[in-house]
């Protein structure tokens, strides 16, 4: 591994890995749009 293009390879593919990790764990917030937003629907329903 004396090339530099081997560690560049090397340092995308854990970047990328870390991106999807972090993306794939992160927590799944409130999905609405908390009904303040003009869509109709009144809060607290």
């Amino acid at each position: 591994m004396n090339d530099w293009q081997t560690w560049a390879a090397l340092g995308a593919v854990v970047l990328a890995t870390l991106f999807l990790v972090r993306h794939a764990t992160r927590g799944k917030g409130k999905k609405s749009c908390g009904h303040n937003c003009g869509c109709g629907k009144k809060e607290g329903i």
